[in-house]
């Protein structure tokens, strides 16, 4: 609040008003930048950002009525201080009050400078250099379980004998037998060498299944930042200007990315790790700690929830300007301009089972069903929402919210995978002009992250009930679908190690020894037992300690020999 001679009066009113999680906030830093609700003459004008020094400038201890500490260990993320904060009526200058978009004057007036709107701005980009990660987060965990699983060999491809076969395998063996003259030959029709050595993990269809298609979205999320990102630096130059017509796009794009696009990078990076066996439970192959490191990702500037209720909501405006006000289009967001081009009351005709294996190649015919799918749930909410507006005679509150938040959640995974493959699509056809040959490569991923959303999905939800309800699929789509999918995976793994060495991600990056591009797997291994700590000496401490009395009681007996660490006792390693 204000005091008298026009400065600020700063006050941590309970213990639920602690400042909590600001990254750096615990030790590192010497001032940040403080939100804080600002009371002038006892009226409430929300809050604002204050310059506030947390720390002296020359000793770096923190200054008279501020407390900071560390919130404490945390799952991943570690290196980060995140800091707590208590502030005990503390006085800092007017001109701390960050200043551009408002005033206050030594008496206590408040006015407001230029278009607060330009706020929204900052916290856009934001989100859209989070999503921005999401790609490449999904990508290092995808390039590591890839080069393992090519290095990794594992059993051989065995054939099975079905059927007339299993005759035809007896009457070799005992051709074989009759051809023996001597005992080294009849054992070795017994017991024959193999003819194939033990398969790449990487050929079995169980991991391509599981990689590719993380392959396939990695790319598509890593594509979709790259497009809305090029629109911002457009935007914010109008924003600039006081031109804000691309704000509501700006804002449903960034928040729609950093949403979903952070929730299966930390999904997707977890398929990897576990697909690495048992090694991937180990810090050295990498993915484990850059999960946890990536996962805060999800939650910090909007969670998933959150941000599909922002979403949601301009998804159903959309769809109320189409059916009530009956606009075609909104020449403010572009990226809605499918819900305004579809047709609610058009019969839902899916192909037919012939039409569709030749439709499932082309890219126009999959995001169109993409689109209907995602049409399907926009206009299914707005109709329930409708309804439950109906019910409190046409004052909705935040319990007629409620009743449609499920449905926006799904709305903001469909929104989420259109904007995906339209953007995957376009730099696909940008690409197809200087190398078209890598184009043809892209496809493949392309129609493969396409047949994922359409078949399981990404996501807990959807999937192919949600196409067939909106009529974009068949029924029967199912069989289709995944003989499709097992041809894709096969077409792609010739091109798999290509694929993610394309990322061109160093190993320090990686810091993977499963991930190295030199594919010195177990070299790597055993080489990073050096600096484990619990090597340094040839007995741990803890036989000292304890485990010498469990192997051998008498040593706790009075006067008996007890076996003590040497001086310094050197390493085998």
């Amino acid at each position: 609040s204000l005091f008298s001679d026009g400065g600020w009066h700063i006050h941590t009113p309970s213990l639920e008003a602690v400042k909590w999680w600001p990254g750096g906030l615990a030790k590192s830093c010497n001032c940040c930048i403080l939100m804080a609700r600002v009371m002038i003459h006892g009226k409430d004008y929300g809050p604002h950002p204050f310059f506030f020094q947390v720390r002296d400038w020359e000793t770096h201890a923190s200054l008279p009525g501020i407390e900071l500490r560390d919130i404490g260990q945390k799952m991943g993320y570690n290196g980060m201080d995140n800091g707590a904060m208590r502030i005990s009526n503390v006085n800092i200058p007017r001109r701390n009050m960050l200043m551009r978009y408002v005033s206050v004057d030594r008496d206590g007036a408040y006015k407001k400078i230029g278009d607060d709107k330009m706020l929204f701005g900052t916290m856009t980009y934001t989100r859209l250099k989070i999503s921005s990660m999401s790609g490449l987060n999904l990508a290092k965990a995808v390039t590591t379980a890839t080069r393992y699983s090519a290095v990794r060999r594992q059993f051989q491809m065995q054939r099975v004998v079905l059927g007339s076969d299993i005759e035809k395998a007896e009457d070799d063996l005992v051709a074989d037998s009759m051809q023996a003259t001597t005992p080294q030959e009849q054992l070795n029709n017994l017991v024959k060498p193999s003819k194939r050595s033990e398969a790449q993990v990487l050929d079995y269809s169980s991991q391509q299944f599981i990689l590719f298609p993380q392959m396939a979205l990695a790319y598509a999320m890593h594509f979709a930042a790259q497009e809305v990102q090029k629109r911002y630096d457009v935007a914010i130059q109008e924003f600039r200007a006081s031109k804000f017509d691309a704000l509501t796009e700006m804002h449903v794009g960034s928040s729609t990315l950093k949403a979903v696009s952070t929730v299966l990078m930390a999904e997707g990076m977890e398929q990897c790790r576990k697909s690495l066996g048992g090694h991937g439970f180990m810090n050295a192959a990498g993915i484990g700690p850059q999960y946890l490191s990536a996962l805060p990702q999800a939650t910090y500037e909007g969670d998933f929830v959150v941000l599909s209720i922002q979403v949601g909501q301009q998804l159903i405006n959309a769809v109320s300007s189409k059916m009530l006000k009956q606009k075609t289009s909104n020449p403010k967001t572009p990226m809605l301009q499918y819900i305004y081009e579809f047709d609610p009351m058009a019969a839902r005709k899916p192909p037919s089972m012939e039409d569709l294996e030749k439709l499932l190649g082309e890219p126009a015919f999959m995001i169109d069903c993409m689109k209907k799918r995602a049409n399907f749930l926009h206009y299914s909410a707005a109709q329930t929402f409708q309804e439950e507006v109906a019910k409190t005679g046409g004052k909705p509150g935040p319990a007629t919210l409620d009743s449609v938040k499920i449905d926006f959640m799904r709305m903001t995974y469909a929104h989420a995978y259109v904007l995906y493959a339209e953007f995957f699509l376009d730099r696909i056809n940008q690409i197809e002009k200087e190398a078209p040959k890598v184009a043809a490569v892209l496809k493949l991923l392309f129609e493969l992250y396409c047949l994922t959303v359409m078949d399981q999905s990404y996501d807990r939800g959807g999937g192919l009930g949600e196409f067939i309800a909106a009529g974009a699929l068949p029924p029967g789509a199912y069989g289709v679908l995944g003989k499709r999918t097992k041809a894709l995976l096969k077409e792609i793994r010739p091109h798999a190690i290509p694929l993610v060495d394309g990322w061109n991600i160093p190993d320090f990056l990686l810091n993977s020894c499963l991930g190295r591009y030199d594919g010195r797997v177990y070299e790597s291994l055993y080489e990073q037992t050096k600096y484990e700590p619990l090597n340094d000496t040839d007995i741990a401490d803890g036989y000292y300690k304890h485990l010498q009395y469990v192997l051998h009681p008498e040593r706790r007996l009075p006067g008996a020999t007890v076996q003590t660490a040497p001086a310094a006792a050197p390493s085998k390693l």
